[in-house]
């Protein structure tokens, strides 16, 4: 017995669902991307062969889900349900995994298979959803694919993903198990599948065979254009002002990419600024210290490279409607995985294993992967008709409605700002014993667990238990790919109740932090010490502050250097250079990762310099630190000079990051 026929939707309702359903599925999409950082580095334990591999298989598999969703069939709404239901519910037992793993169930790796299966497959239902979405409409005149719609769709889809991250203080629902991230979960997918249901009964249309310059677009977005903790670090600016401007960016979207590009300039200027505006936010800040007045000026270049990527994207999009088979769809869809996975995780493969060039290069190629299709179009298009892109959008598609849910975004975006204030003063100081201090040291490996998990609310939990004054942290990320995508100098700081300053080490977006109470009143003489690079394979950075114990200032480093056993030279030139710049003098305390064990050189050096480890003199020097689980190296560290009494030292029993905490009680005197 032959299925019932779908009804047919009106033209009105039926570009409202498509363009939901695309904005839907990239956000889930974008979001599934931000949490394959964390799930990879799981790879990384078995080296980088392994963890390069996994990345390429992960990626390249989109096509294979393609192939075994719509095999021998056309691209109809029927084919689209399927691939956005086996979307959602892979989705919502991420969830449910992720909930069952915080109750204590041993399903970690579970979880690490099925996510990055559903990143494939991800990957691969959003390009179906945009090769369905660009078919043209029947009795077209100018034959054009509906380059604009999906661009629009896909702008805000990641904008979308953004914003939701954003109001959820940049710690992505993914991992987190409240009640507000099944909310956003269920809502996101649930409006994909409404979508996909009302569309059930379209039929197959000729459409964009460009479908896999999605992949590097996507990855743009991720890494760079639609990052807002990127934005901050980047830019030296406040994260609520990065968030705002993800709002800027979504009424600039919406106005401008469903415009079409009705001359020659229209063709080649907005692939030409994506190019130049993404190598200038990335090559032209300092290593460690802020850009200034001028990071304002990235900060916009940020804002409007977001609806520049769009009109690029609108570009490359926008061609001659041409029939799309299961095997273009599925070789599309790998193409695509690939060009997510080779800049973002290329960028990342260079901290272990030096790329021959820059590695800022590869976010440059992604752009210019989006835009150098963009002109050949552009100008085909242009050279066949008076307007090149003349695709005739509907009133709907480019006036109300984009701009509808262009607002939409905006004001999510704007309840994204107030979950990312961090107050900066206080107006009270409160009383304390002369010279005592509360310290916890802690390397952070970007916020992921063993699980692997990112368990930022542990993490905030332990710090604000311990009842620290000041928390020197180290690896932290504030945007990395690796970390989800999160910026943990912000989350743990807004928190915590506490106050961060930050110094960048491997790039803007990965380094060292201090936490202080603002009850010690502000940080003052605020330091951050660029260390050599020597033997690789990272950039490593300190950042030093003095901090008010009671009326006797104590300074206070947090640092971490090069990781390899073989890298001695190195952290003996990056100790000598941290101990050059910051003498030990008077109150001082050094805490971080030193990578280095009881009894090597590098601890002699410190010693040498009047420094004491506190562990070994106030604490248990049996205590291990790393891995946090079944530790089996003492390489964290919590050093004095002699006007520092160290009262009590403990390693704290929490497996949230890669290492265990120090946690020291001292005293400091004049």
């Amino acid at each position: 017995m032959n299925p019932a026929p779908a009804p047919v939707v009106p033209r009105d309702r039926a570009d409202l669902a498509l363009l939901l359903l695309v904005v839907t599925v990239t956000a889930t999409v974008v979001e599934l991307v931000r949490s394959s950082g964390p799930l990879l580095d799981h790879a990384f334990s078995a080296g980088v062969v392994t963890v390069a591999l996994t990345a390429l298989a992960t990626y390249a598999a989109p096509g294979l889900l393609v192939a075994m969703i719509a095999a021998r069939l056309e691209l109809t709404g029927r084919v689209v349900l399927l691939a956005v239901s086996a979307l959602v519910v892979a989705r919502l037992v991420l969830q449910a995994l992720g909930t069952a793993i915080a109750s204590g169930a041993d399903l970690g790796l579970v979880r690490y298979g099925v996510g990055l299966a559903t990143v494939a497959l991800g990957i691969g239902v959003l390009v179906l959803v945009a090769g369905s979405a660009s078919g043209a409409r029947p009795g077209a005149a100018d034959g054009l694919a509906r380059g604009r719609l999906v661009a629009l769709g896909v702008v805000l889809g990641a904008l979308l993903a953004a914003a939701l991250s954003a109001a959820l203080g940049t710690w992505d629902a993914y991992w987190r198990v409240d009640v507000g991230a099944w909310v956003v979960t269920v809502v996101v997918t649930g409006a994909a599948l409404a979508c996909a249901w009302v569309l059930r009964g379209r039929d197959a249309l000729p459409g964009s065979r460009g479908l896999w310059v999605l992949g590097p677009f996507v990855a743009l977005a991720v890494q760079v254009s639609v990052n807002p903790a990127f934005a901050a670090a980047q830019t030296g600016v406040a994260l609520p002002f990065a968030v705002a401007g993800l709002a800027v960016a979504a009424l600039l979207t919406a106005w401008a990419v469903p415009r079409p590009a009705r001359s020659r300039p229209g063709v080649w200027l907005p692939p030409a600024v994506l190019v130049v505006g993404v190598a200038v936010v990335l090559l032209a800040v300092p290593r460690v210290d802020g850009p200034g007045a001028w990071g304002w000026v990235l900060l916009a270049l940020l804002v409007l490279l977001v609806p520049v990527a769009g009109r690029t994207l609108a570009l490359a999009l926008t061609r001659p409607a041409l029939p799309l088979t299961w095997l273009r769809l599925a070789g599309a869809a790998s193409a695509a995985g690939l060009g997510v996975a080779v800049p973002l995780l290329g960028y990342q493969l260079e901290y272990d294993v030096p790329l021959p060039f820059p590695h800022t290069l590869l976010p440059v190629a992604a752009a210019l992967a989006v835009a150098v299709p963009a002109v050949v179009a552009g100008r085909r298009a242009h050279r066949a008709a008076p307007t090149p892109d003349d695709e005739r959008p509907a009133p709907r598609e480019r006036g109300p409605l984009a701009l509808a849910l262009g607002g939409a975004v905006a004001l999510l975006a704007l309840v994204g700002v107030s979950q990312v204030h961090v107050p900066t003063t206080t107006s009270a100081v409160a009383d304390y014993p002369v010279g005592d201090l509360r310290l916890l040291d802690w390397n952070l490996h970007y916020g992921v667990s063993a699980d692997p998990s990112v368990r930022l609310d542990e993490m905030a939990a332990t710090i604000t238990e311990s009842g620290a004054d000041v928390v020197t942290l180290q690896e932290v990320s504030r945007g990395w790919v690796l970390g989800g995508g999160a910026d943990m100098a912000t989350y743990l700081a807004r928190a915590t109740g506490m106050r961060v300053v930050f110094a960048p080490a491997a790039d803007r977006q990965f380094g060292n932090a201090i936490l202080w109470d603002p009850l010690r009143g502000d940080l003052t003489d605020v330091v951050r010490h660029a260390l050599p690079y020597g033997a690789g394979p990272q950039e490593r950075s300190a950042v030093s502050a003095t901090v008010d114990a009671a009326g006797v200032p104590v300074r206070v480093t947090s640092v971490h250097v090069q990781h390899r056993e073989e890298n001695t030279p190195t952290r003996l030139d990056q100790l000598d250079a941290l101990l050059a710049a910051e003498q030990v003098g008077d109150a001082y305390v050094l805490a971080g990762d030193l990578n280095a064990e009881p009894g090597w050189d590098e601890i002699a050096l410190l010693e040498d310099a009047g420094l004491e480890s506190g562990q070994d003199v106030a604490g248990d020097p049996a205590a291990l630190t790393s891995p946090a689980v079944a530790p089996a190296h003492r390489i964290d560290w919590v050093l004095g000079s002699p006007a520092v009494t160290f009262r009590s030292v403990e390693v704290l029993d929490v497996t949230a990051s890669d290492h265990r905490p120090l946690l020291a009680e001292l005293r400091a005197q004049d």
